[in-house]
């Protein structure tokens, strides 16, 4: 319930809509309970039909009846339109909190929800607790209140008889209870499985290439089949438990009758009519309809809210994520330069083990810093703690001479471009992608950029230029043409520090100087650090680092480092031949 109470808060510009449901349902039910009201009296005038006076009371009773039930089916309509906005303006808003909270994450905090999961719980989730509301406001006014009229009537009517509800109703609701003890642990696996499913979609479509290659589709099918028949037979396990919904409210509903029907005749033949009569023997076997109805109604509703229970604990985790980068109060908006210092740095994703070990470095604005390392070295994680991707475990990182943790979060951002081997481009034109890096930038800007990160070339053979529209996830580019376009929208924001990591690995080698050159000549003013698997992507910066094991063993420029480095003189004699070697020394 704390679950629930907690979503009910993301109901706020829809608050209008769910009243007025409320209101229009209360009329509705009213009128129902009025027609079941008036027709003892309609039945009673036929029953002693024998004059004109009785003649008109029945024409009277009939329309009022008629009324009543005209004036319930406009309210129910009514009751539907609004309870249809405000379910569906709360799934937009559950949806909107979601994203935006998502949006604020950290990768610490993505990672501990996988992508898969998180489309399921914004999509799927969010659907099952928008249709358990839907339900909910609708019954949550009509069902108790038809119920306890209902019930006021019963006594009223016969009180003799009315005790038999006192003794059913509370056995319906125990074995209710019961059934969402045991159904709710089946839903809890069968919607984290949902995860697994989504995952192993979203990877046979995203790597369709490699599994036609190897010819293992037969492979991916078994694997989806087996996650898809745990959900189906997970299912059928719940539905079979919350089968006993309906069997047990027939039984309740024919048991009530059966024992009204007979207690009843017995009454009205031993008082001849004197106590009950025959009009309030049939109100009473209708208010026993009406009651077990609203019985019904709960337990339909009942079924959505298990449905929807383990979505709105899912929904809640996301929505409660804290992120654990976040910026400071009174935050520095500007950054001054582009120097970069790390200060006895040390980074642990687990808080246990090391990734990087006492990193103490510091680069001047405008250098271009090389970095090589085998992978796992922590080359990636280093530069990431310049963007605040991650904060370090301990020690300091700054730029412009200032704690990044000092920062605004969106300033520092902007001033800090990452450029990394497997980049997103988005559905749209060239021009629109481009314009990430500013949205203001003018096509002059944009195509300035696009020389720097050597576009212009494939940019020319394309016949509508930066209007070219770009496929879901940049199908329609090579790989090569896409890490260039998304080195140009990262000069594109102007940053102070640019870094490259590994985003000239499907360019040919000429085109990666190219744009080294041309970085090095065109944007003196911004520190550059170039990640690499290459020798001859960073044997010309002005200072190359050479990790292992989360430690920077090495440092210099290409000639220091041939001379005192053997893991850097081994790749570069491996990588570029003996003789360049010798021009080295």
């Amino acid at each position: 319930m704390v679950t629930f109470k907690r979503l009910f808060s993301f109901i706020r510009n829809y608050w209008k809509d769910t009243i007025l449901t409320w209101v229009f349902v209360l009329f509705e039910s009213a009128c129902e309970i009025l027609v079941v009201f008036f027709t003892r009296y309609l039945i009673d005038a036929v029953d002693h039909a024998s004059d004109v006076d009785s003649l008109n009371r029945i024409y009277l009773y009939s329309g009022i009846i008629a009324g009543l039930a005209i004036s319930a089916a406009v309210f129910g309509i009514l009751a539907g339109i609004f309870s249809a906005s405000a379910s569906v303006g709360f799934g937009t808003n559950l949806r909107k909190a979601m994203f935006v909270q998502i949006q604020k994450y950290s990768f610490k905090n993505i990672d501990k929800f996988s992508t898969s999961s998180i489309v399921t719980r914004t999509t799927t989730d969010v659907t099952n607790v928008q249709n358990a509301f839907l339900q909910a406001i609708r019954a949550v006014i009509r069902a108790p209140f038809m119920m306890v009229f209902s019930l006021i009537m019963c006594f009223v009517i016969e009180w003799k008889l009315a005790w038999i509800f006192l003794v059913i109703v509370p056995v319906i609701l125990a074995g209710l209870i019961y059934i969402a003890k045991k159904v709710h642990p089946i839903f809890v696996r069968v919607f984290n499985t949902y995860d697994k499913l989504n995952q192993n979609v979203e990877e046979s479509v995203d790597g369709i290439r490699t599994v036609k290659s190897f010819n293992r589709e037969d492979k991916q099918e078994s694997e989806f089949h087996g996650i898809s028949g745990f959900i189906y037979k997970n299912f059928v396990r719940a539905e079979k438990i919350l089968a006993f919904n309906g069997p047990l409210l027939n039984f309740a509903i024919y048991t009530a009758i059966i024992l009204i029907s007979w207690l009843g005749a017995k009454l009205i033949v031993s008082t001849g009519g004197v106590e009950m009569n025959v009009g309030d023997f049939s109100s009473l076997i209708t208010f026993v309809m009406v009651i077990m109805m609203s019985l019904m109604m709960v337990s339909m509703v009942f079924v959505m809210l298990m449905v929807g229970r383990n979505s709105a604990e899912r929904i809640v985790e996301i929505i409660d994520e804290r992120p654990d980068i976040v910026s400071p109060r009174d935050a520095v908006m500007k950054i001054k330069d582009g120097s970069v210092d790390f200060n006895h740095v040390y980074f642990s994703y687990d808080g246990k083990h090391d990734i990087l070990q006492d990193i103490d470095f510091h680069f001047k604005s405008g250098e271009m810093v090389g970095i090589l390392g085998s992978t796992g070295s922590g080359k990636s994680t280093m530069v990431s703690l310049i963007a605040r991707l991650y904060d370090a475990t301990k020690g300091q990182v700054e730029v412009g001479g200032l704690d990044v943790r000092k920062y605004d979060l969106a300033a520092l951002r902007d001033s800090v471009a990452v450029v990394l081997q497997k980049n997103t481009l988005f559905t749209g034109t060239i021009r629109d992608n481009l314009k990430w890096g500013d949205a203001a930038a003018s096509d002059d800007e944009i195509m300035k950029a696009c020389g720097v990160a050597q576009v212009t070339p494939f940019l020319e053979d394309m016949p509508k230029g930066l209007d070219t529209m770009i496929d879901e996830g940049g199908t329609n580019v090579s790989g090569g043409q896409k890490q260039r376009l998304c080195i140009a929208r990262a000069i594109l924001k102007n940053p102070k520090v640019l870094i490259l990591d590994d985003s000239t690995s499907a360019c040919d080698t000429h085109t990666d100087a190219l744009i080294r050159s041309a970085l090095q000549s065109e944007r003196e003013d911004i520190t550059k650090f170039i990640i690499a698997q290459r020798v001859l992507s960073v044997k010309d910066c002005e200072i190359i680092l050479v990790m292992n094991e989360g430690r920077i063993v090495a440092f210099g420029s290409s000639q220091e480092l041939l001379r005192t480095c053997a893991v850097y003189k081994e790749l570069y004699l491996s990588q570029l031949g003996g003789g360049d070697f010798d021009a080295a020394n």
